[in-house]
Order: structure tokens, then C-alpha cells, then sequence
């Protein structure tokens, strides 16, 4: 009996034993179960923050990335694909990459490395069957990894080629502009070294000659340095008191003797006012304005100005509503907050000029056509410099014009109520 008892009584301890053994073990393992669960959150929390990250910086690049499969689905695209490629909204649906770009030779470009298990490069015009704006691009395509992945980059080099074709074209009208007068100096100064010397009425009329041209390059040197400073931030905005009509009136004067030769009637209604602006820059884009309405006005013409004070309705009137065909620079702050402007405006009653110049006004070299007697047709810089000047001084002008109605240029520029010393 006793020894029963006794086996019971082992038999509870070692059942309690157990009992709390397993609760112990229970409790541990329970405890690192939720170990690794949180470490598994925190670490896949982690993970996902560090895809957003990616997900961002991909999205705000100024390249444009796509990743496909083999099969060209669309696993991602960035915001600048859309713009890198094609001018117009792509829809959200599309999943084929082919359909996204629809451009033939891109298209067999990627299956191309896709067969081939390579990397590619290209570079092309573009377009598309939306008639939507050609674009010059770079793609590059490359298998990632040891995936079944590829991604397509793609980067916009339209603006960049235009900066080059722009240059390429300022070296050659440059080179044309200086190699002209160059050579007429030479070849007078050539002549008079022959004999020519010895004959003072035909050595006069030579090294007149020799003069004109060599003015003729120091206006265009002049004329390059000045663009250049306007576009270089190397020529500041000076405020000072401006009384305008005497600008204007000395500017009529440095062309007296065109006006007279040619008797173009002057109607010079420029008020007598006074203004705070940069006296320099305008007297600078008005003297041109006037040096072309006197070039390209025809005998017995006529040539208007006008220049008074407006308010801000009537200067954004005058952006917004312009009557008749024109060209609008506008260079305007709209959102700051300036009451009074300065109105210009200079009409000639000139050949004028069709719409095709009109729109390439303000370009470097670019000449309209002229009237066939004008020998002298200058820098060909004078409206380059007056649209960097206008939006130097956050103007704005309306040009009008077309063949055999003359010519109008208006402007307005914001003026300032206190005087700003530099």
C-alpha cells in the first residue's frame, strides 16, 4: 500500500514537472516565434520604405525608365518617359511596351536585345502617329542582371541638339559677317599698295571704302560683346531717372541725315515724362527700333512713336488682346505686383515683312528682306538685342506687320517706384 502511494506521489511530481517543463519550453518557443515575426515586420517595413525611396528617385528623374519582361510587358514606368518620348498624355492602361511607344525602329531595337541576351544604344529622331512633336533621343537597353528583366532608358536631347544647331549656326553667319568686310579691306588696301595710292580721288574713295567696312566690324564686335553681356548676366540692371522724350529725340537725331535724305516725316508724340528704369537698355532697344524704320522706310515715308505711362490693365490688354496678325515676346511678371508701365510703340510705313520673318525676328543674323536699295542692312543683331534687353528688364512687345503695310513694334516694360542703386 505504501508502495503505491509512493509511486502515485512520484508520479504526481514528475506530471507537475512536465507540466511546467512544456509551459516553460511553450513560452520560449512562443517567445522566439515573436521574435522573428517582429524582426520579419520590421525588416519587410524596412524593405518597403527602401522600395518608396527608389520608387521616388526613379520617378523624379529627368531620364525616362521602363522595365520590361521578355515578353515587353510593362513591369514600370517613370513620369519622364511619358515626356521623354512622346509629346502627348500615354494612357494608364497601356502594359505592352510596343504599344507604348509606338515607334518602329525603338521597338525592334528591344526585342533585338532581348534575342540576343545584349546591351544596345541608339540615337534618333523620333515620331509618332499622333503627330506628335519629333524628338531627337539616346536610348540605351541592357538585360538587368541575371533576370528575365530589361530596362530601357531613355533621355530627350532635342533641346540639347538645338543648343548645338544654334551654335553651328552662330559660327557660320559669324564667320560669313566678318569674313565679308575682311576682305574688302583687303582687297583695297591690296589695290592701293599696287598704285592705287598715287591717285588721290581713287585712294579717297578706297579708304572711305576701307573706313565703312572697318566701322561695319566694329558695330558688329560691339553688337556681339553686348548680346553677350545680356545673356551672360554680365550687364545688370541700373535704375535711374529716365526723362524719355529726350532719349528719343537724340536717337531721331543720330539718324538725321538718313531721315532727311530719304524725307521721312517724323510724328514724334513721345510724352515728356519721367520714369525710374535702366536709361542705357531702353535707349538702346528704341535706337534700334528707330534705326530699322528709317532703314526700311521708302522715300517720302513716314514713321510714328508714341511713349507714355499706362496702368496694369491696360498692359495685360495689350498681351492678352492684340488686334490683327502679330508676334507676341512676353517676358512679363505676371504675378508681381507693379501698377505702372512704360508704353513704346514705333510704326513705320515700310515694305513690312510676311509672317514667316515676323516669327523669326529677334533671331541672331536673321535679315527680312529689305528694299533692294538698302546696301547698308547692318549688324543683323539689333532685334536679337532688343528681345534679351526686354526680358532683361521683364518686358513684354507685340510686333505687327506684313508685306507692303508697314511695320509696328510696341513694348511695355514694368516700372519701379523707388530707385534701386547697384
Amino acid at each position: 500500500m505504501n508502495n503505491f502511494i509512493t509511486d502515485i506521489f512520484y508520479f504526481l511530481i514528475l506530471s507537475l514537472f512536465i507540466f511546467f517543463l512544456y509551459i516553460f519550453l511553450s513560452k520560449k518557443i512562443n517567445r522566439n516565434i515573436l521574435i522573428k515575426i517582429l524582426f520579419a515586420k520590421n525588416k519587410l517595413k524596412e524593405y518597403e520604405e527602401r522600395i518608396s525611396r527608389y520608387h521616388y528617385i526613379f520617378n523624379n528623374l529627368s531620364d525616362g525608365l521602363a522595365i520590361i519582361d521578355y515578353k515587353k510587358n510593362i513591369l514600370f514606368v517613370n513620369r519622364a518617359l511619358n515626356k521623354n518620348i512622346r509629346s502627348v498624355k500615354i494612357p494608364a492602361d497601356i502594359k505592352e511596351f510596343d504599344f507604348l511607344t509606338r515607334n518602329l525602329e525603338l521597338n525592334r531595337l528591344v526585342d533585338s536585345v532581348i534575342s540576343n541576351n545584349d546591351i544596345d544604344f541608339i540615337e534618333k529622331k523620333i515620331s509618332h502617329f499622333d503627330r506628335a512633336e519629333e524628338k531627337i533621343i539616346n536610348c540605351t537597353i541592357f538585360r538587368i542582371g541575371s533576370s528575365n528583366e530589361y530596362a530601357i532608358i531613355i533621355r530627350d536631347i532635342t533641346y540639347l541638339q538645338k543648343i548645338e544647331n544654334v551654335r553651328a549656326a552662330f559660327i557660320q553667319n559669324i564667320s560669313h559677317e566678318l569674313k565679308t568686310p575682311i576682305t574688302a579691306i583687303m582687297g583695297f588696301v591690296e589695290t592701293l599698295k599696287n598704285g592705287a595710292i598715287d591717285n588721290r580721288e581713287t585712294s579717297v574713295k578706297f579708304i572711305d571704302i576701307i573706313e565703312h567696312q572697318t566701322k561695319r566690324l566694329n558695330y558688329l564686335i560691339g553688337d556681339l560683346i553686348t548680346l553677350a553681356n545680356i545673356e551672360t548676366g554680365k550687364s545688370p540692371v541700373r535704375y535711374e531717372e529716365i526723362a524719355i522724350k529726350s532719349h528719343v529725340d537724340n536717337s531721331l537725331m543720330l539718324f538725321g541725315k538718313e531721315i532727311s535724305g530719304k524725307n521721312i516725316g517724323i510724328d514724334n508724340e513721345v510724352s515728356d515724362i519721367t520714369f525710374i528704369s535702366d536709361a542705357s537698355k531702353i535707349n538702346q532697344i528704341i535706337t534700334n527700333l528707330i534705326q530699322n524704320a528709317v532703314k526700311y522706310s521708302e522715300k517720302d515715308g513716314a514713321v510714328k512713336l508714341e511713349g507714355f505711362i499706362i496702368d496694369a490693365k491696360s498692359a495685360y490688354e495689350f498681351i492678352l488682346n492684340p488686334e490683327g496678325a502679330h508676334v507676341l515676346w512676353d517676358y512679363l511678371p505676371l504675378k508681381e505686383n507693379c501698377e505702372k508701365f512704360f508704353f513704346f510703340s514705333i510704326e513705320d510705313r515700310g515694305i513690312g515683312v510676311n509672317y514667316t520673318s515676323l516669327l523669326r525676328l529677334g533671331e541672331r543674323f536673321f535679315r527680312a528682306e529689305g528694299s533692294p536699295k538698302d546696301k547698308n542692312k547692318g549688324t543683323g543683331l539689333g532685334l536679337a538685342i532688343a528681345k534679351h534687353t526686354l526680358k532683361l528688364l521683364k518686358g513684354a512687345a507685340v510686333i505687327k506687320s506684313s508685306l507692303g503695310n508697314g511695320f509696328i513694334f510696341s513694348f511695355i516694360i514694368p516700372l519701379t517706384e523707388n530707385l534701386k542703386r547697384n
